[in-house]
């Protein structure tokens, strides 16, 4: 196998340290909203290879994080008038559903970042014992001149990082301006801090993921370094580098023998923002399209490029997912006997080609395998064969949304005119469905199907 990759900026032959075990790590989400397309593009594509990984016969420890505490949560919390745990963990479990509904693999370990607070402290203790960390009225920083490799990943050296700082902050507790926070001190909101050994207060971001991979690894007796790093090419520079930085200057070793990135996700042409009206979560889409829809458009882009989510090519994306399905479903491969071999060598060397999935997927659409290797190999890629409903394309999904849509609407209006036996009789006969509505104090009702 070759994979690209970001650090050396070439095409490597991939070898795991401690073969046949493969250490993979993905940046996860940090749950103070739902899950939006962005995350549903680079959690597919890394559980593409999770899969692929383990079709290989490697034994995969995969590690995807929770971030449970930062200050979009703790925010988010104070705004809803609930504790930062609690709405951490309603979003976790929301970002749960989302993943099943994708039909995207479990990670082998999943920590939440304030269960790691004891390893954060020991991490950045050893840092401070090293000189390359220092305590500043009660935040922590990291001092980035003490990392002789930083900007590797961005691929600038500090003093071109350097000339990019374009604020200064007379007022900063930092020695420099590119340190960045491992501990920062909140003194007054003992409700949403922790106690440290330097003040109240919450981790760093970047600290949080290199103090779990640190610990997860040593656990499992694996070193300091990971075989992969994933995430999106947004968390390259500061998040990735910084990791970089820190882990290496405690471990003095690599944080990582490869590092992947997923392209940026567009939405209609356009940067996904909720200001620009184009945002979606992974709930919005999947009201439109089913599972298999969204991973088949998601794979037949490299994953390295960037995607752009339009319904037009989501519509075409379902109408030809759905018809190659239909043409495998039901086929059961008894044994080896089944498959094309030749076939699954042609399969295998797009695969082995930094996860060519786009490549992979138009091999099977060909129709040059046997139905059974077609199923086979389409099971590898994480499709669910047993779902796919016999629609042209997503009418049927995208004719349920905007019924529902209306019907949502219909009762909104009886609600508003306070008749709650019209609004009860519409949610309890849909219920008798498969259909669920929530209502909400704050926001318009949803539906889901069970």
């Amino acid at each position: 196998m070759k994979l690209f990759n970001n650090l050396t900026r070439k095409l490597e032959n991939f070898e795991p340290q401690h073969a046949p075990i493969v250490t993979v790590y993905s940046c996860g989400p940090t749950v103070y909203d739902h899950s939006h397309v962005g995350h549903a593009r680079s959690c597919l594509v890394w559980d593409l290879v999770y899969r692929y990984l383990n079709y290989k016969n490697y034994k995969v420890k995969w590690i995807r994080n929770i971030t449970n505490i930062d200050d979009k949560i703790v925010k988010r919390a104070k705004e809803a008038g609930i504790s930062p745990d609690k709405l951490s963990r309603k979003f976790t479990y929301e970002f749960w559903a989302d993943m099943n509904a994708l039909n995207i693999s479990w990670p082998d370990y999943e920590p939440r970042a304030t269960d790691y607070l004891e390893e954060m402290y020991q991490f950045i203790q050893g840092l401070i014992d090293t000189g390359a960390a220092y305590e500043s009225d009660g935040d922590v920083y990291f001092r980035v001149s003490k990392h002789k490799d930083y900007g590797q990943l961005k691929g600038m050296n500090l003093e071109k990082l350097k000339e990019g700082v374009s604020r200064v902050d007379d007022n900063s507790r930092k020695e420099d301006q590119l340190d960045f926070a491992l501990w920062k001190a909140f003194p007054n909101e003992t409700d949403t801090s922790f106690q440290s050994p330097w003040s109240i207060g919450r981790p760093g971001w970047h600290l949080e993921c290199s103090a779990m991979i640190k610990s997860i690894l040593n656990k499992e007796g694996l070193g300091d370094t990971l075989d992969i790093h994933a995430g999106g090419d947004d968390l390259i520079f500061p998040h990735h580098e910084n990791e970089c930085a820190q882990s290496e200057c405690l471990n003095n070793a690599a944080l990582a023998k490869f590092w992947m990135h997923n392209g940026m996700v567009m939405v209609n042409g356009s940067k996904m923002s909720k200001s620009e009206g184009n945002f979606f979560t992974i709930k919005d889409l999947l009201k439109k399209y089913q599972a298999n829809t969204i991973r088949y458009f998601c794979l037949s882009t490299h994953y390295k490029k960037q995607i752009n989510f339009s319904d037009e090519a989501l519509e075409a994306a379902g109408k030809g997912i759905t018809a190659l399905i239909e043409q495998v479903q039901g086929e059961l491969v008894q044994g080896e006997k089944d498959l094309d071999k030749n076939f699954i060598s042609q399969f295998e060397e797009a695969m082995d080609d930094d996860f060519n999935s786009a490549k992979a997927l138009a091999l099977i659409f060909e129709n040059k395998a046997s139905k059974e290797t077609a199923a086979y190999l389409l099971s590898v890629l994480g499709f669910d064969l047993s779902t796919q409903e016999k629609v042209d394309g997503n009418k049927s999904s995208s004719a349920l949304a905007t019924t529902m849509d209306l019907i949502l609407e219909i009762r909104k209006d009886a609600r508003e005119k306070k008749d709650f036996g019209t609004s009860d009789k519409i949610r309890d006969s849909l219920a008798g469905t498969g259909i669920e509505i929530k209502d909400h104090r704050d926001k318009a009702s949803e539906w889901s199907l069970n």
